[in-house]
């Protein structure tokens, strides 16, 4: 992958003109865009077919979770829509993953099958309060990622801080996407496990979703370009580059 390959812009919109908008302004700087849930209900999927027109990347971010067959029926909608990477959550189980694995990939082997492990909104206490769980919020992350990588799927959904454990568990072409990055320039806002770009791609991370420190910023190809040069500064300093 090269340098842009690795970013991925969140449009956390909740309507197509103001993502259209900010994907015109960052133009040529940014090839790979994240759509989720809000921004996909609220064009009626249309926002796919836009990015898609221009040669854009689309990671689509509707995090499926339900039974395996009607898991299963709503990836092969994602699988259809030309995307280049769509996500499940791996809490709905080695069952519906594998089914998920195995009829996607009939239909499209090149597109990325991933799961979510643990949202990056959560703490250590908030995985305890809702899972009644004794392991930590990384060993629960581990072993979900364990089932993922088992039950045939490309890669996971990660916090940044549990990337590198990730890929010396499951292998260095199982594939780390993960939000919760932030420059040391841009605030935190509602994440709570989050790391510098470069220091991102040092951890193990493959591909960074960034929203609000480029799409909030003043000037937005400026921040994007700010966050490209510090990938690279890690990729370098991983020996990727």
């Amino acid at each position: 992958m090269n340098v842009k390959d690795r970013l991925i812009i969140a449009l956390d919109y909740s309507n197509m003109e103001d993502a259209k908008k900010i994907v015109e302004i960052l133009g040529e700087t940014v090839s790979f865009y994240k759509v989720g849930l809000e921004l996909f209900l609220n064009s009626k999927g249309e926002m796919v077919d836009y990015l898609t027109e221009r040669g854009k990347k689309v990671f689509l971010d509707l995090k499926f979770h339900d039974i395996p067959n009607t898991t299963t029926m709503a990836s092969l909608f994602a699988a259809k829509q030309n995307v280049f990477m769509f996500n499940v959550h791996a809490s709905g189980g080695r069952a519906m993953m594998e089914s998920v694995a195995k009829k996607v990939k009939e239909i499209n082997p090149e597109i990325l099958s991933i799961a979510v492990t643990i949202l990056t909104s959560f703490s250590e206490e908030g995985v305890k309060e809702t899972f009644q769980s004794q392991l930590s919020l990384k060993e629960l992350a581990l072993n979900l990622a364990k089932l993922t990588k088992k039950a045939g799927m490309d890669g996971i959904v990660c916090s940044p801080w549990e990337a590198k454990a990730i890929k010396e568990l499951c292998g260095k072409s199982f594939k780390t996407v993960c939000p919760g990055v932030r420059p040391k320039w841009s605030v935190a806002d509602d994440q709570e496990r989050i790391m510098t770009p470069k220091d991102a791609i040092v951890n193990g991370c493959d591909y960074l979703v960034v929203g609000r420190p480029v799409t909030k910023n003043e000037n937005p190809v400026k921040a994007a370009e700010m966050i490209l040069v510090e990938i690279e500064e890690g990729m370098k300093e991983a020996g990727v580059c």
